[in-house]
């Protein structure tokens, strides 16, 4: 017998893979909806997998908890797995074929003394596991991120800016630097980080 919860995932799967696909024409895999606290986002992975983000037990404003949930594709609705406690604020969901991402916010301190770092979690696609993987925290701030499924491998493509000021004879130059790191499915860099 399926839960309420489960039913209610599994609707909302089928409603949101149709509007998918009717928007995109195939299901490719990229992030639908960025998520706050509270709030839910979702996608679609390559074999049709629907992959919500939703508020976990315990959850608040003040310390959001989220849970990652995998439902089988239309042609098999059932919840395959679930990861119950991501703590931080996590933002979007974006599915490959073997690696489900996550990316997570995590503030800690206060006034001056406040340090946010955002990583991107790695989730075994099969069954929500992360041994073997390896978060991935790049340095700067994230731009943009996107996974490439490339024959059996998934890669993550992550874009940073991070900006830093010299002083040279009374003269203040700020630099900003844009760079390109892509990642393995395990979470390994992959070749050296290009400076576009």
């Amino acid at each position: 017998m399926l839960s309420k919860r489960c039913l209610g995932l599994i609707c909302g799967a089928f409603l949101f893979a149709a509007a998918h696909a009717n928007a995109q024409g195939i299901f490719r895999g990229q992030p639908v909806i960025g998520a706050g606290p509270g709030q839910v986002s979702s996608a679609i992975g390559p074999n049709g997998t629907y992959y919500a983000l939703v508020p976990g037990n315990g959850s608040t404003m003040e310390t959001p908890v989220t849970e990652l949930v995998a439902i089988g594709p239309p042609s098999a609705p059932a919840q395959l797995w679930s990861v119950p406690s991501i703590s931080g604020q996590v933002s979007a969901v974006l599915p490959g074929a073997n690696t489900v991402f996550v990316v997570q916010t995590v503030t800690s301190g206060t006034g001056r003394s406040t340090t946010t770092t955002t990583s991107v979690l790695l989730y075994s696609a099969a069954s929500g596991a992360t041994t073997g993987l390896t978060n991935v925290t790049p340095s700067g701030t994230i731009d943009d991120i996107e996974v490439r499924t490339i024959g059996s491998m998934d890669y993550l493509y992550v874009y940073t800016t991070s900006t830093s000021t010299s002083t040279n004879n009374g003269t203040t130059t700020v630099t900003t630097t844009r760079t390109l790191t892509v990642y393995s499915q395990t979470g390994a860099v992959v070749g050296k980080p290009m400076t576009l």
